[in-house]
């Protein structure tokens, strides 16, 4: 069989912007080529001489050309057009063309040839792969994020249960009669455990901040206030260091801001904590500023001490997570080193900045400029930010810093008939010695189900509910007693979540089924009756 002699067909053929074969369908019903363009010998690599005449076996052989061949053979005998696709070896991998065939026939309806229009797929199916691959690592990453906070939820659950226990029989054993020696075990003891839950809490935030779920709220709050607080709460540390503590908070600073309050407390804290930290003589002062132009500039905040100060060689990782400013063996054993890296990430994601200069042996500055928006001076007065009428969840700190208030029980709470859920021994005992001086009738189930029989039968005035219970869980619990108040008309009686379970889904779980207050582990005895003397 030789090549016809059409020379303006084949010109014409190689300029077809496509890969072009024809087959000539013999006697024997074997295709075989009798023209193929340019592009269509790039796409299979095969020699410009050579091929007239043979069969897709004869000229690939294999696999590849014995699946060509009865592709072929397959259109020819059903003389339909087809299209099909194949996998060409390649030096840089596998080509990936794709050929629809259609057949030709004679005057006489008989098959004499077969056309093939070839497509080089070879980018489409990497492209294919790579997003598919993309796809699959986004999933993965996906996976690996949720496992990671549920990991971090299910540490948090764990370790804050018996630091419960800790914490609250520590608190007990402070208030009995101690001599001297026992007394400074007691408060070692406390001291250490309040140190290890801010520890906790500084990991939890970080992976938070790192995964991007930590949001941000958005509503007005009173910074001359906050930072009133923050400084009463500091300036003991200050004086019991003998360091002189100074704030400077001008008129001509601007009190109402709308953003974040606790997330710039968490700033105000972490700063000033570290400062008075690596502090031993001299001060400590917190300045604030803004300028003033036709409208107020953004808040600046400069925090200041007299410490060690940081080697230069230091600055330029000072924000990383797990560094600190002294490598010293004391300063290595009084934190995480996450603190400022929390700041920073905090700080930028209110669009804002923060910076640091500092000399060894005399000290640092640490500045934050925070872009916030501000309510007018006169209105500070005439609007002032008010505590909802409705429930509210109340996110106690766990961490023990503030300031406890006098815990005396409201007489309210004397003779009520409480339930508590909850399945840890140790945390049953604890509930039961710190309402002890209420006068409180306190009764326990060990899991939500027992609750919910024991709510069914008998009448309470208040439920304390643990979330993590086996058999049935907290908020099934309430769930379940919430239709049942329905069903029989009962009055809602308030039900406080008493849990390991700190984080804000958990909270907005709980409003959900019904509960009227959140109050997370570990928690102190003051916490508990403020909380309890809310509901009156």
């Amino acid at each position: 069989m030789n090549r016809p002699q059409a020379p303006d067909l084949y010109a014409i053929l190689d300029a077809v912007g496509m890969a072009v074969i024809v087959l000539e369908v013999c006697d024997d019903g074997i295709p075989r080529y009798i023209a193929m363009n340019k592009r269509s010998r790039q796409y299979t690599k095969i020699p410009e001489e050579g091929w007239v005449g043979k069969s897709a076996l004869e000229i690939f052989g294999g696999s590849t050309g014995k699946r060509a061949l009865a592709i072929h053979k397959s259109v020819a005998r059903s003389a339909q057009k087809t299209t099909y696709e194949i996998d060409l070896p390649a030096v840089q991998g596998t080509r990936h063309i794709r050929t629809t065939m259609t057949p030709v026939f004679d005057p006489a309806g008989k098959l004499t040839h077969l056309v093939g229009c070839t497509e080089d797929m070879t980018s489409e199916r990497e492209r294919d792969a790579a997003l598919e691959l993309t796809r699959i690592a986004k999933e993965k990453a996906e996976e690996a994020s949720k496992a990671k906070e549920r990991f971090l939820a299910n540490m948090s659950h764990e370790i804050r249960t018996p630091m419960n226990g800790i914490l609250g029989i520590c608190e007990l054993l402070k208030e009995t009669d101690l001599n001297q020696e026992q007394s400074l075990f007691a408060n070692t003891i406390f001291n250490s455990t309040t140190a290890l839950l801010e520890i906790i809490n500084e990991v939890l935030d970080f992976s938070k901040l790192n995964a991007e779920k930590m949001s941000l709220l958005h509503e007005p709050f009173s910074l001359r206030v906050l930072v009133e607080e923050i400084a009463v709460l500091l300036s003991a540390k200050t004086a019991f260091k003998g360091l002189d503590f100074h704030v400077n908070y001008p008129d001509s600073v601007s009190s109402t801001f709308i953003g974040d309050a606790n997330k710039v407390r968490q700033i105000l804290l972490n700063l000033i904590g570290n400062a008075i930290k690596f502090t031993e003589e001299g001060h400590v002062s917190v300045t604030f500023s803004q300028d003033h132009g036709p409208l107020p500039g953004p808040l600046r905040i400069q925090v200041s001490d007299t410490g060690c100060g940081i080697a230069e060689s230091k600055l330029h990782t000072i924000f990383s997570a797990f560094e600190q400013a002294d490598g010293s063996p004391k300063t290595l054993s009084e934190g995480t080193g996450l603190g400022l890296a929390i700041s920073q990430a905090l700080v930028e994601r209110m669009g804002g900045e923060i910076s640091v200069k500092s000399t060894p042996g005399l000290g640092s500055t640490f500045s934050v400029m925070l872009d916030l928006e501000f309510l007018p001076a006169e209105t500070d007065e005439a609007s002032p930010i008010q505590r909802k009428a409705e429930p509210i969840l109340l996110d106690q700190s766990p961490s023990g810093t503030t300031a406890a208030p006098a815990e005396h029980p409201s007489q309210a709470l004397n003779g009520i008939q409480i339930l508590v859920a909850e399945d840890n021994k140790t945390n049953q005992l604890v509930v039961e010695k710190m309402l002890k001086t209420s006068s409180a009738k306190i009764h326990f189930a060990a899991n939500g189900a027992l609750a919910l029989e024991a709510f069914q039968v008998s009448e309470y005035d208040l439920i304390l509910m643990d979330l993590s219970m086996p058999v049935m869980g907290g908020l099934e619990a309430t769930r379940q007693i919430r239709q049942h108040e329905k069903e029989t008309g009962r009055t809602r009686c308030p039900i406080i979540a008493l849990t390991a379970n700190a984080q804000k889904s958990d909270m907005k779980a709980c409003r959900e089924v019904g509960m009227n207050g959140f109050l997370s582990k570990p928690f102190r005895k003051h916490e508990l009756l403020a909380c309890l003397n809310n509901l009156d």
